[in-house]
C-alpha cells in the first residue's frame, strides 16, 4: 500500500517538473531581443474601438529605445495593454 501512494506522489511530482521545464522552455524561446540596443523587448497589445468593432495588434516594444525617441505619429492609437515577454 506505502509503495502504491509513493509510486502516485512520485508520478505527480515528475508531471509537475515537466510541466514546469516546458513553460520555462517555451518562455526563454519566446524572449526578443532588440535588434538596436539588445535589450529584451516587451510585448504590448493595442486595442483601438472602432464603429462596432475592436481592433486589436500585438506588437513588440523596446522600453529604452522607444524613451530616447518618441514620435507621436510611429505610435498606434488606442488603449496600450502590456504583455510581458
Amino acid at each position: 500500500m506505502t509503495n502504491l501512494i509513493i509510486s502516485a506522489i512520485a508520478l505527480i511530482v515528475v508531471i509537475l517538473a515537466f510541466s514546469y521545464a516546458y513553460y520555462l522552455f517555451h518562455l526563454l524561446l519566446t524572449i526578443t531581443k532588440c535588434p538596436d540596443c539588445g535589450r529584451i523587448m516587451q510585448k504590448v497589445m493595442y486595442t483601438e474601438l472602432l464603429e462596432d468593432k475592436e481592433q486589436r495588434q500585438v506588437l513588440y516594444e523596446c522600453r529604452f529605445c522607444q524613451s530616447k525617441r518618441i514620435k507621436k505619429s510611429s505610435l498606434p492609437r488606442g488603449r496600450k495593454f502590456t504583455l510581458y515577454p
